[in-house]
């Protein structure tokens, strides 16, 4: 049976039991902070379970996911994944046990017909909360005692966190069969492969209290999990996961592309990391999701060059990752739109950062050779792990090359630095604590949506519903700073990266606190960070700060006319890839493959400037989502927008959207005319990242101000150089060439001093003939002692030459040898030094240079040097 036919037959059992079908979400949980990623089917029902949303009873779906934790056991077992698909069922106070235990067992058995005495199941066996009567005596219907196992907490205990919604679950086992287990007990606890859980029933129907007890929640929830790939494992009759349809179509490929035949523990290996790394990243893409160094595109790196890594070892001497992605479409095709649309730009972020990579992985190699060059019998843990997370090499490479220099690496210190950076991965959420994340779902749950009516008024009346103090906790006042939740606003709350509103609070028509900033944590509350005095209850009135908003709509307004601009230039295939919008500027990131052309540039912003000069008319709608790909709307990757959704159009109507300028699914608040942008100033286009760059500018009132303020300076600097404003380019262009020819001259006056020698020069011809000649060069910068060292080797035919300076408690120095010489090399006599100074060296053998602590008197240090050589 197919993975297709498995995922379309779970969905349409379960429809046929009266539960709606819902689209899998977003990878990005938008509406949990605490999560990096949307690791589990419940993810997207959360409000559901917590009972902010009513809307639904039950409900089904297949929910794509990324788990991140087990990164570096994927392709070494047969079962850990990065992505994975987990069909699921779920209940708000429905169905319950009975219903979700047969419901699975008819599933299983009659639907799939898999054989009933290859399932076995458990329960909870009971501890923090009593034994799971009911589920045993249920699953007796269907499966003898001696195949129904009691757990404990760790198994068969679910909790969503210290405090809050949990209860005991139930699992059911298939049985692959004998895998050679030695274990006499051999059952579903034994990790020997043979036992495999492929379905996890919650029965969720406590409320864990702060003291630990547990009370009955206001209704029973079901929450079903189960993996579609390791269903596939069963219905497909294979003992892995990477031997399913979901997998084989990749790995065929790059058997066939990379000449392998997928025998040796190697080559298996490698193939399943490039093959689940190449979904990973795919999805991950499509969904907007950039490489980084931090949070989400700090982990899509991590996959990228880990699957590069490993198909360099195999044979791939280019970049290659990215012509696998159309496999990942062949296999999900028509079932996740946005790899179907995005696949070009899946194809483009790939290879950028593979070609990144190979030419990070050559320096990381010379990087190693140098590390391991300075004579230490040990490689530092910290120094290994650099190594992995920037270069790409996995431990055991560098235990292997180190180990054939006789160098052994600190494995405990590489352990501590990658908890280390897992601690990073996983520290997101903008800095949120667990506990202010839990007080942010406590607002969420006890207040309705807030009505935002800022795209009509600037001003409105509301009641505070709620207050928090600034800690964060709960209060019937506030008085100083704080946080208020009000049942309507005119403030915009931060978010498609335009800053929150300002502005007043009144009462009595008095100012009684400040709006400081607007956010909305989680999805439907806003609150408002307040300065001032609010009361529980109290009705107000709300001001935003029109200057302010006015200068933000300007701005936000010139993002999407560079972004069409952008687009007529280069392209569809440049994607939003980020954006920030204030009063004082703008700031837009897009993707794009190369670096472009000064012209190229010029021309998108002259389009942009024509758009404003045309005095466009902007309109806002809110209209069906389904009229985005009616109409040609531009959607950000990854975005999950509401339906209706607000579609903001500049020039033509949306009776002739043919005739549009630009066309944006967007929140944010616009100026009516683009004539209101009065012009865009672009004030600075850098690269980001691999494919991706930045814009940086300034629209509106900002952009006068911004004139105002270069004209005031190029009036003072032209009074400073005495000559007309329009000549102060020129002449400052003159004054640098001046500047830098005296600098040329007075760096080669100071060599020359320096090289001159004197008292800080001593000379010796050894027993052996050779000149030993060493210069101390106190005030010289590291970086020219190797110059100094030149001019004083031209004296000398045959000699070795050693210059150094000292600073801060630190000698620097260079070696130079002149002439040929048997026994003598300057990689060695700077070694010796750096023995000395505790430090390193290296270089060649007719040049090289090291530092180290300037613990004892340069001249000990050369007489020691003397006797030596």
């Amino acid at each position: 049976m197919k993975s297709t036919e498995i995922r379309d037959g779970y969905l349409n059992f379960f429809h046929s039991k009266g539960l709606p079908i819902k689209p899998s979400s977003s990878l990005i949980p938008h509406s949990d902070p605490t999560l990096l990623f949307t690791s589990a089917g419940m993810v997207q029902f959360k409000a559901n379970f917590l009972g902010i949303d009513d809307s639904l009873k039950n409900a089904a779906s297949c929910q794509k996911c990324v788990r991140t934790t087990d990164i570096d056991s994927v392709g070494f077992t047969e079962r850990h994944l990065t992505f994975f698909e987990m069909l699921g069922n779920f209940s708000f106070g429905d169905y319950f046990k009975k219903e979700a235990i047969d419901w699975a067992w008819e599933y299983l058995t009659k639907t799939l017909h898999i054989p009933a005495d290859k399932l076995y199941v458990s329960i909870y066996k009971g501890g923090i909360a009593p034994r799971d009567e009911e589920a045993y005596n249920q699953w007796l219907k269907y499966v003898p005692a001696e195949r129904i196992f009691e757990l404990g907490e760790a198994d068969n205990f679910w909790t969503m966190g210290p405090t809050g919604p949990c209860g005991p679950c139930t699992e059911i086992y298939y049985d692959f069969g004998d895998k050679g287990c030695k274990n006499p007990h051999c059952d579903i606890t034994c990790d020997c492969g043979r036992f495999v859980e492929i379905w996890n029933i919650v029965f969720e129907s406590y409320n864990r209290q702060e003291d630990g007890t547990f009370k009955p929640l206001p209704h029973n929830n079901i929450d079903t999990g189960m993996g579609l790939e390791r269903l596939c494992m069963v219905m497909q009759k294979v003992n892995n996961i990477f031997e399913t349809d979901l997998f084989t179509p990749i790995i065929n490929q790059a058997k066939q592309d990379l000449h392998l035949k997928g025998e040796t523990k190697e080559e298996i290996s490698s193939l399943r990391i490039i093959a689940d790394h190449v979904r990973s990243s795919s999805f991950l893409i499509a969904e907007g999701i950039l490489p980084s160094n931090e949070g989400r595109g700090y982990i899509l790196r991590r996959l990228i060059r880990r699957a590069a890594r490993y198909a360099r070892l195999m044979g791939a001497d280019k970049p290659y990752l990215y012509t696998l992605a159309p496999k990942v479409k062949e296999i999900f095709n028509g079932l996740y739109p946005e790899i179907d649309k995005n696949m070009p730009h899946i194809q483009d972020v790939l290879k950028m950062e593979e070609t990144t990579f190979l030419k990070t992985l050559v320096t990381g190699e010379e990087k190693l050779s140098a590390l391991l060059a300075d004579g230490a019998d040990t490689l530092s843990g910290e120094e290994a792990f650099h190594l992995h997370e920037t270069y790409g090499f996995p431990l055991e490479l560098t235990k292997e090359i180190a180990s054939a220099k006789g160098v052994k690496v600190d494995e405990a210190g590489y352990e501590k630095a990658k908890a280390a950076a897992q601690a990073k991965s996983r520290s997101y959420a903008d800095e949120m604590t667990k506990d202010k994340a839990y007080m942010m779902q406590h607002v969420e749950t006890h207040n309705p949506a807030t009505v935002f009516t800022g795209y009509d008024t600037l001003t409105d009346d509301g009641t505070v519903l709620m207050l928090l103090n600034e800690k964060f906790e709960l209060t019937d006042e506030v008085s100083g700073t704080g946080y208020a939740v009000f049942d309507k606003t005119p403030f915009y709350a931060e978010s498609g990266g335009q800053v929150g509103d300002k502005g007043s609070v009144l009462s009595d028509g008095k100012e009684i606190a400040r709006v400081e900033d607007v956010q909305k944590p989680i999805s439907k509350v806003f609150l408002h960070k307040i300065s001032g005095t609010l009361k529980k209850g109290q009705k107000v009135r709300l001001c935003v700060d029109a200057a302010l908003r006015k200068r933000c709509m300007a701005n936000h307004s010139a993002i999407h006319l560079v972004n069409a601009a952008l687009r007529q230039v280069f392209g569809t295939g440049v994607h939003q890839s980020g954006s920030f919008v204030s009063p004082e500027r703008f700031r837009f990131d897009y993707t794009l493959s190369r670096t472009p052309k000064a012209e190229e540039l010029n021309r998108a912003w002259e389009i942009a400037n024509r758009a404003v000069e045309a005095a466009l008319p902007v309109n806002c709608q809110v209209r069906p989502l389904a009229d985005a790909e009616k109409l040609g709307a531009v959607t950000l990757l990854g975005e999950t927008y509401a339906d209706p959704a607000r579609f903001v159009l500049m020039g033509g109507s949306f009776e002739h959207p043919q005739d549009k300028y630009s066309l944006e699914l967007c929140a944010g608040t616009h100026v009516k005319n683009t004539a209101d942008v009065m012009t865009v100033l672009v004030l600075k286009e850098s690269s980001v990242s691999a494919g991706v760059r930045r814009i940086e500018g300034v629209a509106g009132a900002a952009a006068l101000d911004y004139l105002k303020n270069v004209n005031l300076q190029a009036e003072t600097l032209a009074a400073r150089l005495e000559v007309p404003s329009k000549d102060v380019f020129t002449r400052v262009n003159a004054i640098m060439d001046e500047l830098k020819e005296v600098k040329k001259r007075y760096m080669q006056f100071r060599e020359r001093t320096l090289a001159a020698g004197g008292v800080d020069e001593m000379s010796f011809t050894l027993k052996n003939g050779v000149n030993l000649v060493v210069r101390k060069a106190d005030g010289a910068e590291p970086k020219e002692l190797r110059n100094i060292a030149d001019t004083i080797a031209q004296k000398y035919q045959k000699a070795v030459v050693l210059v150094s300076c000292d600073k801060d408690g630190k000698r620097a120095f260079v070696v130079k040898t002149v002439g040929k010489f048997e026994h003598i090399d300057a990689v060695t006599v700077a070694k010796q030094i750096a023995a000395d100074l505790n430090g390193r060296a290296g270089g060649r053998a007719d040049f090289a240079q090291g530092g180290g602590e300037a613990k004892r008197p340069w001249q000990e240090l050369v007489a020691g040097l003397k006797d030596t050589l």
